[in-house]
C-alpha cells in the first residue's frame, strides 16, 4: 500500500541515487531501508529526514534566479 511515508522514501531514494546511499543518509541499515519501503511503519523523524532529503532536492535543482 502507498503511503505519504512510503511515497516520500521514494522520492528520497531517487534523490540520493540508490537504496545505499539513502540508508547512509538516514543512518540505518539497507535492510531496514528495504522494510519501510516494503510497507513497515516508518519512524515520524526517519519520515521528517526523507521530507528534508526531497526538499533539499528540490531547491537545488530549481532555477531561483527567474
Amino acid at each position: 500500500m502507498s503511503t505519504p511515508q512510503t511515497r516520500t522514501l521514494n522520492r528520497a531514494l531517487e534523490r540520493c541515487g540508490g537504496g545505499i546511499a539513502l540508508a547512509k543518509a538516514l543512518g540505518v541499515t539497507i535492510e531496514v531501508l528495504s522494510g519501510w519501503l516494503a510497507g513497515d511503519d516508518v519512524p515520524p523523524k526517519i519520515y521528517l529526514s526523507a521530507l528534508d532529503i526531497v526538499a533539499m532536492g528540490s531547491l537545488g535543482s530549481a532555477n531561483l534566479n527567474g
